[in-house]
């Protein structure tokens, strides 16, 4: 089985069933654009014959460049149907990072073609032609001279093909292509289906850009895998007015939507009690939260407060994944209670899980449950397999585990070809920390962005929390917490327009605040912008990038309060 089976079999049993709806103003709240599962599957089959009449040989890449909406589905289904391999992609009109990001991705993939949508030809092409890439065809899904299928016979992919280059969110000059099969996909689907509870006629909604895995795999693929209904949300609607995808949701009795934490962080504050109780979110079985640490205090505050409107805590599903494995990695069946942990933080800084009763102890989320040893925890320096209640880097196997990273061979051996030092494997290394407790696994940082002191290991992420929770009333936007070679701390922290004396006393505040909950010697604290705080397409902060900048004097701070020693590191204060 392939997605292009799965998409034939659902239009031949329900071509008239709705799989696919588009809002573009969430304000305004109307359905601009709906396909049913018929036309979906007409309209990828005409446009894969044409594709394939225009000479583009199987194992071709496609570079998807396409502005929020339904037609990106007909274009990544239209490669399925014609071997092509996909390559979601930003289009080139965003932010400098994104264009040059994008660059990397073509230099990497080498695109035979371009698909996009017609409103956009005219900035792709010249993109394209400013960049060298002028002869690159630019083809867009909307031709009425789309020949048929049966005028141009397809041969559907087989599981082993390649159905997309997943390109991860890491650096711009090195770009990494995950090289994700339809067999890859098809298992995933399976899986985040059995997490679910199956439901044929599943009702999803999210706003995830189609370019991340989790907006492509998790909200796009996944409904029409079960044969269900996708609404769909441009990404900058949700961030503008993030109640209003909670008003969607209620309305059209959504059962299923899946978010990072911070934007169920970001409705919980938002959102007033009022408006709240004017919800019903009863119908809304299954909230993932994944691509990125899970908080706590976020699950506690998001069903305290929308629990007038029907939500209930055991609605959230907590889950660990990573493009590298397809996607989902961990979780556990919907309804059940989420898994928690309160474990002692000081032991766990020394790599150790330990139960704490009382005060003081740190709660941690469980990310799922295990599923047939398809995770291992393992040592990261010496391979040797680690006992429960210790922590490690996590490692993966299974058939959701991908073949690599596009033409990266020599990587690929390091990372998809890893063996314990017993000989088991091959495993993937993920990068991610983490520790068993039975059949939990709690996931506890990234080993790139870990803050050493004082021989304990300190997580970016609860930093960063503990930042939120010492706003108090000032308007804290994102933060990235982060530390220099030395070991020395940096906080930089998103906030609007304040006094130069309040700020001075803000970072003074946060920087002991930081100091005495995790025994760190003094914070340099930078206070900037908002939207200054990078971040990747599934809103994680992009720690390393935010380093680079502060080293670099490249941060355009409004504040800037350096711990002592700071200034002669750098050479100058950050500017």
């Amino acid at each position: 089985m392939t997605l292009a089976h799965v998409l034939n079999d659902k239009a031949e049993r329900h071509p008239e069933r709705e799989a696919l709806a588009f809002i573009p103003d969430i304000n305004e709240g109307k359905i601009a654009d709906r396909l049913t599962f018929g036309q979906l599957a007409e309209r990828s089959r005409r446009l894969a014959a044409r594709l394939a009449a225009a000479g583009f040989e199987p194992g071709a890449r496609a570079l998807l460049l396409f502005p929020s909406g339904l037609d990106f589905a007909v274009g990544f289904f239209a490669c399925s149907y014609a071997r092509l391999i996909a390559v979601p992609a930003p289009l080139p009109e965003r932010s400098p990072t994104s264009i040059q990001r994008l660059a990397g991705m073509v230099v990497d993939a080498e695109p035979a073609l371009i698909l996009t949508v017609e409103e956009s030809r005219e900035t792709v092409r010249e993109w394209a032609a400013g960049n060298g890439y002028r002869a690159l065809p630019c083809i867009t899904v909307a031709d009425t001279a789309d020949p048929s299928p049966d005028d141009v016979p397809l041969e559907l992919p087989a599981p082993d093909d390649l159905a997309l280059l997943q390109y991860t969110s890491g650096s711009t000059s090195d770009p990494k292509g995950v090289m994700v099969s339809q067999g890859n996909l098809l298992t995933n689907l399976d899986l985040i289906d059995s997490f679910v509870g199956r439901k044929p006629e599943i009702r999803v909604c999210g706003w995830l850009p189609h370019i991340h895995d989790m907006g492509l795999i998790g909200q796009l693929l996944y409904p029409v895998y079960a044969g269900g209904w996708l609404l769909q949300l441009p990404p900058l609607e949700f961030l503008k007015r993030p109640s209003k995808w909670l008003e969607l949701i209620a309305r059209h009795r959504i059962q299923c939507a899946a978010a990072p934490n911070f934007a169920y962080d970001l409705c919980a504050r938002v959102t007033s009690e009022d408006q709240a109780a004017e919800l019903d979110l009863s119908h809304w079985e299954t909230a993932l939260n994944g691509a990125e640490p899970i908080n706590d205090r976020t699950l506690e505050r998001f069903a305290k407060r929308f629990a007038p409107a029907g939500f209930r805590m055991e609605s959230f599903l907590p889950c660990y994944g990573l493009a590298e494995a397809t996607l989902i990695v961990t979780g556990r069946p919907a309804g059940q209670p989420v898994g928690k942990a309160t474990v002692d933080p000081e032991q766990l800084a020394h790599g150790r899980l330990a139960p704490m009763t009382g005060a003081g102890g740190k709660i941690l989320i469980s990310s799922g449950t295990l599923l047939h040893d398809n995770v291992l925890i393992v040592d990261p320096e010496s391979r040797m397999p680690l006992a429960d209640g210790r922590v490690g880097e996590i490692w993966v196997t299974g058939a959701s585990v991908s073949r690599g990273y596009w033409r990266k061979d020599e990587v690929n051996e390091e990372i998809f070809g890893a063996t314990t030092t017993d000989g088991r494997g091959p495993y993937l290394r993920t990068g991610d920390l983490g520790v068993r407790d039975g059949a939990e696994l709690y996931v506890t940082g990234r080993i790139k962005d870990l803050i050493i002191s004082n021989g304990r290991n300190l997580h970016p992420h609860d930093l960063e929390c503990a930042l939120q929770e010492m706003a108090g009333d000032l308007p804290f936007g994102s933060s990235a917490v982060f530390a220099i070679e030395d070991h020395q701390v940096v906080a930089v922290q998103e906030i609007r327009g304040r006094q130069h004396d309040d700020l001075a006393q803000a970072a003074a505040r946060l920087g002991l605040g930081l100091a005495q909950q995790f025994g760190i010697g003094r914070t340099s604290v930078v206070f900037v912008r908002p939207g200054a705080v990078r971040k990747t397409t599934s809103g994680k902060t992009r720690r390393s990038a935010m380093r680079q900048l502060f080293l670099e004097s490249g941060l355009d701070p409004i504040y800037v309060s350096l711990a002592p020693g700071m200034s002669e590191r750098l050479g100058k204060t950050p500017s």
